[in-house]
């Protein structure tokens, strides 16, 4: 009885520790990069099919132990509330998935935004699926401030080719 009680709680106790380490090496390896952009961003998009209309809304960039770095929307011109988790790779790209937050919606995707050197924009692209379920890719641009999203809108066009 001692034997196997040794056996499940070395199960147990091998299984948690192979889970957690790897989850700590990503939490500690990318600390300083999730340092650089924690706190409040603008971010700029275009909603799909609409040419014309840009939605302006603040973020909250904050940790998340168990996701990595949790993404939230505040004061969104339209009322697209979303809520969207990723993780560092390269300490230059973050990676991830967001979700609709608002009532009944459905809509979700994933993202990957690029890091500038100095931390002051992001740039990226998300898939967004339309009402009918065709993916669009959308440009996405974060700033500090409202001049950081006019350089982001800069470098990605430099560099979309």
């Amino acid at each position: 009885m001692n034997s196997v009680l040794q056996i499940v709680l070395g199960l147990i106790l091998g299984g948690v520790t192979s889970y957690l380490i790897p989850l700590s090496f990503n939490f500690f390896l990318a600390k300083t990069t999730k340092q650089k952009i924690l706190g409040t961003w603008i971010s700029s998009w275009q909603i799909v099919n609409e040419q014309e209309d840009w939605v302006i809304e603040e973020i909250q960039i904050k940790k998340d132990f168990f996701r990595g770095i949790r993404f939230e929307s505040k004061n969104n011109s339209k009322g697209y509330n979303w809520v969207g988790y990723g993780k560092i790779l390269d300490k230059r790209y973050i990676i991830g998935e967001w979700y609709s937050l608002n009532s009944a919606a459905y809509a979700s995707g994933v993202f990957i935004y690029t890091i500038a050197a100095r931390g002051d924009y992001m740039t990226g692209h998300e898939a967004v699926p339309d009402e009918n379920g065709k993916i669009y890719f959308r440009e996405f641009y974060l700033g500090r401030k409202e001049g950081d999203l006019v350089n982001a809108k800069k470098w990605l066009k430099e560099h979309k080719e």
